[in-house]
């Protein structure tokens, strides 16, 4: 993974959060102004799937959440800080995705606090393992079960509208899967390529076939440039039209994925662009991961 942020702004960041507890001490609330319960995630997909389950009862802040933030590169602020020590619920990734979390959540806190870690909550773990679990689509509902746990432990009031709420949500993602059944009915076993593992769950789940070189995917990921024989590799893929579709990152585009990008398109092969957060971030994360799957369907049709 790339680096997660420059330590002194982690630090100053740490020292405001000391300055506002010491000074609110065991008086802060843990609600708004309003009475919504305070939630933050660390990514906007989680942070979506928190919104839809806690509805009005809540205000959820996504700390990585921009089209135009590289969420390896993020470096949280005094202001993220200080809304993690203030949160009720927070909700991050783990397997290394988010490591500043940890640096934020070690602070200490205004209050109880719930924390959820997906990749804890799905028993993923492992150096090698993929860390863009939301892609699991088959598994979000699992993560959004424990945010309703953890919502209706720090808001027991509202435990049945959380309920109600995730009952919802599981069922809206019902079409969504079906989606992706559709995609591995009439494309199961088809070739793609990918510059980052970013869809690597959701292309598993559709039974798609990634033949691209592992070690330019990983590459990518950590901010390096891709051996050459990786490199040489993915090109004679795309230029040999050995793949179906390029699925590429579009939310951290580098000259690398850029030129492959543009030999793909030279050779008439898809190009399908997924990102690592909700976009546009207004979007829920059923309509986003809708409208991705669409991308992928219309490529592979065409």
């Amino acid at each position: 993974m790339r680096s997660q942020g420059g330590a002194s702004v982690v630090t100053a960041a740490l020292v405001v959060v000391a300055i506002v507890l010491t000074a609110c001490g065991a008086g802060m609330t843990l609600s708004t102004a309003q009475g919504r319960l305070r939630v933050v995630a660390a990514e906007s997909p989680w942070g979506q799937v928190a919104a839809a389950i806690g509805g009005p009862d809540v205000q959820v802040t996504s700390l990585v959440a921009a089209a135009n933030v590289d969420p390896h590169e993020y470096q949280p602020t005094a202001a993220a800080a200080a809304a993690v020590a203030q949160a009720a619920v927070v909700v991050d990734n783990g397997l290394g995705y988010d490591n500043f979390m940890e640096r934020l959540l070690a602070t200490g806190a205004a209050g109880p606090r719930q924390v959820v870690t997906a990749a804890t909550v799905l028993n993923v773990a492992g150096n090698d393992a993929n860390p863009h679990l939301w892609y699991a689509l088959e598994r979000v509902p699992t993560v959004a079960k424990a945010i309703e746990a953890a919502l209706s432990t720090a808001d027991p009031a509202h435990r049945a509208d959380y309920r109600a709420r995730l009952s919802r949500f599981d069922a809206s993602l019902g079409p969504v899967l079906g989606q992706v059944a559709t995609v591995a009915r009439l494309h199961g076993g088809a070739p793609v390529a990918q510059t980052e593992r970013v869809a690597g769950y959701l292309l598993a789940e559709a039974h798609l076939v990634v033949v691209s070189p592992a070690s330019f995917a990983v590459s990518v990921e950590s901010g390096q440039s891709p051996p050459a024989q990786a490199t040489e590799a993915m090109d004679a893929l795309l230029v040999n039209r050995r793949v179906t579709a390029l699925v590429l990152n579009s939310q951290t585009e580098t000259p690398v994925t850029d030129t492959a990008a543009d030999i793909a398109r030279a050779h008439q092969v898809p190009v399908v662009a997924v990102t690592e957060t909700v976009q546009p971030p207004t979007s829920s994360f059923v309509a986003w991961q809708s409208r991705q799957l669409r991308s992928l369907e219309a490529a592979l049709d065409g």
